[in-house]
């Protein structure tokens, strides 16, 4: 209940500081007027920009730029890019602990970005708001690292459950954005109710209603199965040119981050790109009003509603090619903006990319086809577009179709959704934007001691002795036996031969032979007995108890069934590291 109440205003403050930032900067000094979201009023979807007063523009986000570069540098490193790869790092490998400054600088530098006309979305800012609150309140009542974990995830999805208001995707996201392959069940219950306080908070001050206003008719989308093909195709078109907006990220990340210059200097650098291949939009496609140039500012979130409400236009080949040109110029300005350390989100640009692709692929379906797709359908392309652009890159996909079902206020539209996002998120296969995801649970920091003691508790010691036992002959010579133990990483080698076992032999004493007495001394020769024997079906658990009373860091396994032999040898390192155990073969004679 805490961490949604403070998600909610945390994300009310967020909002209230970027849009009094883009009026005094934007709107007051560069002269723009720009579409806003959340109404179908045709006075309010309209835009427009002009010269010399537009020239601020690249001013501005360099100096935007300037100053996150510096807040960054100066005081938290976490506040730069866009904020869930640092909430995902924090909960795999630093306990879900964030700064407490970091929220707060996050808010700040964020508006900073977006306010001066920087690429990018909300939701990433937020979502780090929100489970920066989440780890502080977890720690101000002295929660387990565990606790202070899901209550980190749970304040990340109550910020999207508010921004977007979708208080049950962004629950639900939450708990899938963790990994690529997997979700974190223990989130769904807190991320609920923390998601439900939150949009209740911000909806509250700012109204109840979607995130983008829809008309009658969209509401009253009827599904029509011949469709399915079509939005199948339009999975396909996003999940495509979702890697190569992956791919792009990264690659302009990677460059940034290897220059000298990127600590303060990066944010600065990319937002002078990015103004540069804004310029370039200006003038190359005036059409429009300049659509294309003028919404890859900013969050663009007015652009998609005026898509949404229909208000670009006939849908003409030059206006479907113009949508493509600005997906295009959304990308490359973003890469450069949050790829040097701009503090803005991925998501605000994928919805953007993703309504406008949506529109234009739905806009060449109308063309094609208007009995089967009249106008009015071609807002669903759009919704489930933009939808689907991030589900599929997300690795998110059931949060991602339950915002789809929330923002357009129908259940209608689900089945189009499921066949569009499920096959984007197919199609980018191994591409995704976060780069601190991880695939499952298992592989995650966080869950490694719960995985461990689960090993330990139903592994039987005779599992392991198959793993990590290396078998050497008692013919062998110390110096080969060297060999063998630094090759396989054993510190302990056990002597066999056919139906007899000689004794252990540990790398220690080896290495204390001399290097010209290795060929002649053998491995029975150094062989010595050990004190403890465990039956082959003790759990690792009991044997580690057992090790602990012997005070031996070595035990021979001996069978249960049979003639008593020795299977193998075991050592305590062995039984604590699990998942080096199980990943190497096992051992033959």
């Amino acid at each position: 209940m805490p961490i949604g109440i403070v998600a909610g205003l945390g994300a009310v403050a967020f909002y209230y500081l970027i849009t009094v930032v883009l009026q005094i900067l934007l709107t007051g000094l560069a002269g723009l007027t720009l579409p806003i979201e959340g109404t179908l009023n045709p006075a309010q979807l309209t835009w427009s920009g002009s010269l010399p007063r537009l020239l601020w523009i690249p001013v501005l986000m360099v100096g935007g730029g300037l100053f996150v570069g510096l807040v960054a540098w100066k005081w938290a490193p976490e506040v730069a890019g866009h904020g869930t790869d640092a909430t995902i790092r924090s909960f795999h490998r630093q306990a879900g602990k964030i700064r407490l400054r970091v929220p707060i600088l996050k808010t700040i530098t964020s508006a900073v970005t977006l306010g001066t006309g920087g690429s990018g979305g909300r939701e990433g800012p937020v979502s780090q708001i929100g489970g920066g609150f989440g780890s502080l309140w977890a720690s101000l009542v002295g929660l387990s690292d565990r606790d202070r974990r899901i209550a980190l995830a749970s304040g990340m999805g109550a910020g999207i459950g508010a921004i977007f208001r979708a208080p049950l995707g962004g629950a639900v996201y939450a708990a899938e954005i963790l990994y690529t392959g997997d979700f974190e069940p223990e989130v769904f219950v807190p991320g609920i109710i923390s998601s439900v306080v939150a949009y209740s908070v911000y909806s509250s001050i700012l109204g109840f209603h979607t995130l983008f206003a829809t008309s009658a008719a969209l509401a009253n989308y009827a599904f029509d199965p011949e469709r399915l093909p079509l939005y199948l195709a339009l999975g396909i078109a996003c999940g495509a040119t979702g890697i190569l907006f992956t791919w792009m990220y990264r690659k302009g990340d990677a460059w940034s981050g290897s220059r000298r210059w990127a600590r303060p200097w990066g944010p600065a650098v990319g937002a002078g790109l990015a103004s540069a291949v804004f310029l370039g939009a200006y003038f190359a496609f005036p059409e429009q009003s300049h659509f294309v140039s003028l919404s890859s500012l900013s969050i663009g979130y007015g652009f998609v509603q005026a898509a949404i409400a229909g208000d670009l236009g006939t849908f003409t080949y030059a206006l479907i090619g113009l949508l493509i040109a600005a997906v295009l110029v959304r990308l490359v300005m973003t890469t450069f903006v949050v790829g040097s350390g701009g503090s803005a989100g991925l998501f605000g640009t994928s919805v953007v990319a993703g309504a406008f692709l949506g529109t234009a692929i739905g806009g060449t379906f109308h063309s094609l086809f208007p009995a089967l797709v009249p106008t009015s359908v071609v807002a669903v392309f759009a919704i489930v577009g933009m939808m689907s652009f991030f589900g599929g890159i997300s690795k998110a996909p059931l949060g991602v179709l339950i915002m789809v079902v929330e923002m357009a206020g129908s259940y209608t539209v689900l089945p189009a959704a499921m066949m569009a996002i499920f096959v984007a998120y197919v199609v980018t296969g191994p591409y995704h934007i976060y780069s601190e995801q991880l695939p499952s649970r298992i592989q995650s920091p966080a869950h490694r001691e719960e995985y461990q003691n689960y090993f330990l508790a139903t592994t039987t010691v005779g599992e392991i002795a198959g793993y990590e036992s290396e078998p050497v002959p008692p013919s062998m010579s110390a110096g080969d036996a060297i060999d063998v133990a630094v090759t396989h990483g054993r510190a302990v080698l056990s002597v066999e031969s056919p139906g007899a076992w000689h004794g252990a032999l540990r790398l220690s004493e080896l290495l204390k032979v001399p290097p010209e007495k290795r060929g002649e001394l053998h491995a029975a020769d150094l062989a010595v007995p050990v004190d403890l024997l465990l039956p082959a079906d003790l759990t690792a658990n009991e044997s580690l108890r057992r090790m602990d009373e012997q005070n031996t860091d070595v035990a021979a396994v001996v069978s249960v069934e049979g003639p008593s032999r020795v299977l193998g040898l075991v050592t305590r390192r062995g039984l604590r590291a699990p998942d080096s155990v199980l990943a190497r073969p096992p051992a033959t004679q």
